[in-house]
């Protein structure tokens, strides 16, 4: 009996020896749990890296093809805006990549749980419910705040039915006369508001502008906002000739008569050159232009820029 203990105690040291010779495997590459991934606007899934072989040592950085259509951190991605991006998970000198697609959200309430809004149409149920949330209201108001239409270039559509978060209350509808051309903008002349959005573009991290937006034909409309200096893009598939400069797109929806969603990233449309800053008077803070097609028309609601939690 004692001469069976010492034979095992010896037979299991030597096994402690060997365990503790024993090297770790270089590392082969790096895999994702998922080679394709749909996620909505403003919603998030996870990807998970694996170092090959498994246990191999590495550290996994994340990265992202279009930040404006999907962002990365840990393995968190976040669906920005319509549109496809690519996923990268990079150890050493290993990538292993996702194809992501961007969906239209789905739940229109989810911009209602940020932290600060400057509203430019917006219903009053929901400026009520936002509160103190709201920074700074642009919504007409006919004493400082203007919705013009141009020389009579839009005639109004119809608002009748649900509006963009479900309530029964109006919102702007503009459809293109007959006069060869059109264009809306939303004046404000209050220069202490107007002093409220130079923070924005200081500091654009996780401010979005959003648009509700609904139409039934296939026309190319133009977004502008005005600041120290401004910026114009168009909603649609294709750019918009406005007198034959080129305006192009950020952003389109589904023509189907339905309401959809449209975040655009602040730090996009600073890179493509809006600007506020203190000191600005009298300004569009937002206009609209949709050609000379009579007849095109797009409904507008829920337009705001906000900041996400």
């Amino acid at each position: 009996m004692k001469t069976k203990k010492i034979l095992f105690l010896c037979l299991t040291a030597v096994a402690l020896i060997f365990s503790s010779c024993k090297t770790e495997e270089p590392l082969s590459g790096v895999t994702l749990d998922q080679a394709t991934l749909s996620v909505a606007a403003g919603e998030t899934a996870t990807l998970v890296a694996t170092n090959q072989p498994k246990g191999a040592a590495g550290n996994v950085v994340w990265s992202t093809s279009n930040a404006s259509i999907a962002t990365v951190a840990d393995g968190v991605v976040t669906g920005v805006k319509k549109g496809t991006a690519n996923i990268v998970a990079t150890v050493g000198a290993f990538t292993a990549t996702c194809a992501v697609t961007v969906t239209e959200s789905t739940n229109f309430k989810a911009s209602l749980t940020g932290t600060e809004y400057y509203p430019i149409i917006l219903d009053g149920t929901t400026a009520k419910a936002l509160g103190a949330k709201i920074k700074a209201d642009f919504r007409p108001d006919e004493a400082t705040k203007f919705l013009y239409v141009w020389d009579n270039t839009y005639t109004a559509g119809q608002t009748t039915g649900p509006n963009f978060y479900g309530e029964v209350e109006g919102w702007v509808s503009l459809s293109v006369g007959s006069v060869g051309w059109s264009g809306a903008g939303f004046f404000c002349k209050d220069a202490a508001l107007l002093d409220k959005l130079a923070p924005l573009t200081a500091n654009t991290d996780k401010y979005f502008l959003h648009i509700g937006v609904k139409s039934k034909d296939n026309a190319v409309h133009v977004i502008g906002m005005d600041g120290q200096s401004n910026v114009k893009f168009a909603l649609g598939a294709t750019a918009f000739n406005d007198n034959g400069t080129l305006i192009q797109p950020l952003g389109d929806f589904t023509r189907d008569g339905e309401w959809h969603e449209i975040e655009i990233p602040l730090s996009t449309l600073k890179t493509n050159g809006l600007l506020y800053s203190t000191g600005m008077k009298e300004k569009n803070v937002m206009f609209v232009l949709s050609g000379g097609t009579a007849g095109k028309t797009i409904d507008l609601d829920a337009v705001f820029i906000y900041k996400k939690q």
